[in-house]
């Protein structure tokens, strides 16, 4: 196997993957998925959980968007910063922040019947971490050194999905950014109903 192939549910984590796939312009396999197929025997040999995304290539199988996103730009150049630079750690900052402070707290705070403290708790978290990052972007196009990045990826990303439950209000700053990187080609690739196969 030569390309990467991307196992694919649209509208899903995966969705982050393929854009970073876009972005680098890798050579790369697209396997559009059904919600049904994930739970297929055949499936689980790739993700025990039968979730997606999961790449695969003549290493085997790679799980969970934000390692496939921060492996990717390991291999190839134009989303990460050298070794052993700070614009490399931060990159590593943004990507667990987008997963532990934005993410994780998502499906809590949307489930205010059953438990309405937790749910607003919840939603403080995700507020909060948009305070922290609409400071970051001030006076910034992107949210590390001076250019596109595996972290503009995955924590846009979060940050949008909180955004479309409502969790996520008056951050401009994070709205400006979104809107930027929502102009980017490969981002528009990603979000097409029916993406292209390369």
């Amino acid at each position: 196997m030569t390309a990467t192939r991307l196992y694919h549910l649209p509208k899903s984590r995966s969705t982050r993957v393929l854009w970073a796939l876009e972005e680098l312009g890798a050579p790369y396999e697209l396997v559009v998925m059904a919600p049904e197929d994930r739970r297929s025997d055949e499936h689980r040999t790739r993700h025990p959980l039968g979730r997606v995304p999961v790449i695969e290539d003549d290493a085997g199988h790679l799980f969970e968007s934000a390692a496939i996103v921060l492996a990717l730009a390991d291999r190839h150049d134009g989303l990460n910063f050298p070794l052993g630079s700070r614009e490399r750690e931060l990159v590593y900052q943004w990507v667990l922040f987008a997963v532990t402070e934005v993410e994780r707290w998502i499906a809590d705070a949307r489930d205010g019947e059953s438990d309405p403290e937790r749910a607003a708790q919840a939603a403080e978290r995700i507020a909060s971490a948009g305070t922290v990052v609409d400071e970051a972007l001030r006076g910034h196009e992107f949210i590390v050194g001076d250019r596109f990045s595996a972290a503009d990826i995955i924590l846009s990303a979060a940050l949008a999905w909180a955004g479309s439950f409502g969790l996520l209000d008056h951050h401009p700053e994070v709205d400006r950014w979104l809107d930027a990187l929502d102009e980017r080609p490969a981002r528009a690739i990603a979000n097409a109903p029916a993406p292209a196969t390369a």
